[in-house]
């Protein structure tokens, strides 16, 4: 079992539009976000030589999940962070 490029692909740009929209906290983008895997691959039915496939969209979406998970996590860490540092400069 060799690594997929094109599970690679999916996954990095879709990771990375997410990491940019995300924090925006724009409804109507994130929703956009959720909805280009799927598009992409209900688009290729339509496209000839191209053949639509699960794994592609599933990718895209572990992107989005990976994005999501990041993005939250930093939001928990850096309120403690900053008070950490306050901290230290009192010293």
């Amino acid at each position: 079992m060799g690594i997929n490029s094109d599970a690679i692909y999916h996954l990095s740009l879709l990771f990375l539009v997410s990491m940019i929209f995300i924090p925006l906290k724009r409804t109507l983008l994130i929703a956009l976000i959720f909805v280009i895997p799927a598009f992409t691959e209900i688009v290729q039915f339509f496209v000839p030589g191209r053949v639509p496939d699960f794994m592609d969209a599933f990718h895209g979406y572990l992107g989005i999940l990976l994005a999501y998970c990041l993005i939250q996590l930093w939001r928990e860490l850096l309120p403690p962070l900053k008070k950490f540092r306050l901290n230290l400069q009192r010293q």
